[in-house]
């Protein structure tokens, strides 16, 4: 059977903010429905903290020490090897409906039988959008009010589709600034939510100074009680306008009988500081707030229905779960493990351990800029490279010029106290810095024998940079024109 493929991401969504990670009252019933019928991943890591660079290694199933995108603005040409061509190339029709963040836009022809890209940024040019921490209600007819309309253009799509289809939603909500129109601006109570006790306690001291400048840039000296409770809660009201357009989209696919056919993958880029450490919006850093995303996929046999993958999973395991589970096969320049035999068999065994990287590549920006404000973490917020290993309940960050963390995940959730200089921590500080090291040095690794498959893709990408695979190598220079031959046994 060919089944079809629906993705919805919405932009900046933290796990513990939907009602299936957790969140005890945010009421997402329709996410929450997903989970049900599906099967949810409740470790499973984003490769990059920033929306580009974890886009390209979700679609591409690499990661960004191999595709080198690692800044929001980043794109990737439609020839690298990815689920959107590998699909079209396959028959299906294709189709996307909101921010792009991923190929490059004079590209999107190739891959998008129908599209309608449109991003917002961080609604810049809107009169009410004045510090990071801003929050507001967002005029109905306003220009910005797109998410029930690339829904809607979603439905369409589907609806007209005489073919398998992939359709991608991507949604601009929750992420900042902290807006939605009403109902769904009035929905929480600013009194009654949660603000992270990091918001109040934390020592900028044993954090990266990373940190302290994007909070100095964003005049977090400045944000009340008052103000991060208003953008909490209208963060929870945008996560609630998705909620609403996921049931509008589930809803469509029942009313037209291919829920029956459809695979649904719902999965955010990234997550969102929302208050932790008194900052906002997101930076080059690796807290579980901003790389732990939610993850669920239902399949339409409702085979993995209510089940729960407690194992570390990482984003670029998705693609090769989906392209396995619709029968189309992986091509080799894809590192993720698909898990469809795994979630069949109901014993996911995931990762040992997984990682995420982020950072441009210039030294961490160190000194506060005087009277310097951005309402966004533009530059310099996104200089200095970092990467992240998360190995059972240890967590290590190591940046290239910057104060390095280590946390105790079980008896320090929040990642709050930073034991990277504790003499007592050494060993399993060491442990994992080896560790971390030989797997940013495997980020190519590809078990695919010694023969490298060139018929269907010409560039090895064992040898070659990823972004130079095309399936026309004649005009690329600095590749073999012939092989030297294998000795025989």
């Amino acid at each position: 059977m060919d089944f079809n493929l629906l993705i919805i991401t919405p932009d900046q969504l933290r796990a513990d903010y939907l009602g299936c990670y957790g969140h005890p009252n945010i009421g997402t019933q329709h996410i929450d429905r997903l989970a049900t019928e599906g099967v949810r991943f409740s470790n499973c890591y984003c490769q990059a903290p920033l929306c580009a660079p974890s886009r390209v290694s979700f679609t591409t199933s690499t990661y960004v020490g191999e595709h080198g995108c690692r800044n929001y603005w980043s794109t990737i040409g439609t020839h690298v090897p990815n689920l959107v061509s590998t699909l079209k190339q396959a028959g299906y029709r294709t189709g996307m409906f909101g921010k792009n963040h991923l190929f490059k836009y004079d590209e999107l022809p190739e891959v998008w039988d129908e599209y309608d890209e449109i991003c917002l940024g961080n609604y810049d040019g809107h009169p009410d959008y004045e510090k990071a921490y801003s929050s507001f209600r967002l005029e109905a007819n306003h220009l910005y009010n797109i998410t029930k309309r690339l829904t809607q253009q979603t439905i369409n799509f589907m609806d007209g589709s005489d073919r398998p289809f992939l359709a991608w939603v991507n949604y601009q909500d929750p992420h900042p600034a902290f807006t939605c129109p009403s109902p769904y601006k009035e929905m929480f109570d600013p009194a009654k939510v949660e603000i992270p006790r990091s918001f109040y306690h934390y020592d900028a001291d044993k954090q990266p100074v990373r940190n302290e400048v994007w909070r100095k840039h964003s005049d977090m000296d400045s944000c009340s009680e008052e103000d991060i409770s208003k953008a909490i809660a209208t963060y929870m009201g945008q996560i609630r306008y998705v909620d609403d357009c996921v049931g509008l989209l589930l809803e469509a696919l029942e009313r037209s009988g291919t829920d029956k056919k459809t695979v649904v993958l719902f999965f955010s880029d990234h997550g969102e500081l929302l208050g932790d450490y008194r900052m906002t919006h997101k930076l080059p850093a690796f807290y579980d707030c901003l790389t732990k995303i939610p993850a669920i996929i239902r399949h339409p046999d409702g085979r993995w229905a209510g089940s729960t993958v407690e194992a570390l999973t990482e984003e670029i395991d998705l693609v090769p779960t989906l392209l396995e589970t619709l029968g189309i096969p992986i091509p080799p320049t894809m590192v993720g493990k698909s898990y469809k035999s795994e979630l069949d068999s109901g014993n996911v065994a995931g990762k040992e351990s997984v990682i995420s990287e982020a950072g441009g590549g210039a030294p961490t920006w160190k000194d506060p800029i005087d009277g310097y404000m951005i309402n966004a973490p533009k530059l310099p917020t996104s200089l200095g490279p970092g990467s992240m290993i998360r190995k059972g309940d240890w967590k290590l960050s190591i940046y290239h010029d910057d104060l390095c963390e280590l946390y105790n995940l079980k008896d320090d959730p929040h990642e709050m106290n930073n034991l990277y200089e504790r003499e007592s921590c050494k060993a399993i500080r060491e442990e994992l810095t080896l560790l971390l090291l030989k797997r940013t040095l495997g980020v190519k690794n590809r078990d695919v024998g010694m023969e490298w498959p060139e018929q269907d893709y010409p560039i090895d990408v064992r040898f070659e940079p990823l972004q130079k695979s095309h399936h026309d190598i004649s005009h690329i220079t600095g590749i073999a024109t012939s092989k030297t031959p294998v000795p025989s046994k």
